[in-house]
């Protein structure tokens, strides 16, 4: 079974809880070995590991934030495109600005990239409401996103901060994925990878415009792992622990 083969492999790379870490490049490390935990820990109880990845349900989201820091930064927008890979429709998507009580700075550049002024929130729904339709509308799938750690820390502090709810998805991202698959010197970054996989550029730098084009290079990298015999979840994790490794050692 799959899973039996990640679990040796992990037991051979070294797969023991992680030392106390503080510089950034650690933290990443150990966000990363967070995430295939969780992965580990999902194939375990769910017998997903042989689960075909083209079958999967997925939803693919972004998010708009003010900054990088989701204890000082805020949320500005949510958005998530559901993708059935067997299903070649297109998926409406959700998508909704955040209100803020009080007053919310927008650096400037961030309005630059995003075209999202204080003005457009006045009036959008609080967090706690858009988050509530947010995992009405992902519910139980794959979450998938480019640069995923930035996303589902804001969501997941957002979700415990107005909710008291522990989100812990399944996360596959596009980024790592891809790096499994080519060699990249450093994490490609979304430009890349839709140049890459040909994927028209709409709406870059919304939220809904980026879970969109995310979607459609979700379903062309599936596509290309099939064709490099990565085909179902359990090979996709022996490749990211094999890449966490690479990384950790270099």
């Amino acid at each position: 079974m799959a899973f039996e083969r990640i679990r040796v492999l992990r037991h051979l790379l070294g797969g023991g809880a992680p030392r106390e870490l503080t510089s950034l490049d650690h933290e990443r490390s150990l966000q990363g070995q967070v995430e295939l935990r969780s992965m580990l820990t999902a194939a375990r109880e769910h017998d997903m590991a042989d689960t075909d990845l083209s079958v999967l349900p997925y939803a693919v989201i972004d998010t708009e934030t003010t900054g990088f820091a989701p204890q000082e930064d805020r949320l500005l927008s949510v958005a998530a495109v559901l993708c059935d890979p067997a299903d070649a429709a297109a998926d409406a998507g959700f998508h909704s600005l955040v209100g803020h009580p009080g007053d919310v700075v927008i650096p400037q550049i961030v309005t630059e990239l995003t075209g999202i002024t204080v003005s457009d929130l006045v009036g959008a729904p609080p967090v706690g409401d858009v988050l509530q339709w947010f995992l009405q509308y992902v519910g139980d799938r794959t979450i998938v996103a480019h640069h995923a750690a930035h996303d589902m820390r804001f969501l997941s502090l957002a979700l415990r901060r107005t909710w008291g709810v522990e989100w812990q998805p399944q996360v596959l991202d596009t980024g790592k994925w891809a790096m499994c698959l080519h060699v990249f010197r450093k994490y490609p970054t979304l430009d890349m990878l839709l140049a890459l996989y040909e994927v028209p550029v709409q709406m870059r730098h919304s939220a809904l415009g980026d879970a969109r084009m995310t979607e459609r290079l979700l379903r062309a990298i599936i596509r290309d792992s099939q064709e490099r015999g990565v085909r179902t979840l359990g090979d996709l994790w022996e490749r990211l622990l094999l890449l966490e490794h690479k990384q950790r050692v270099e």
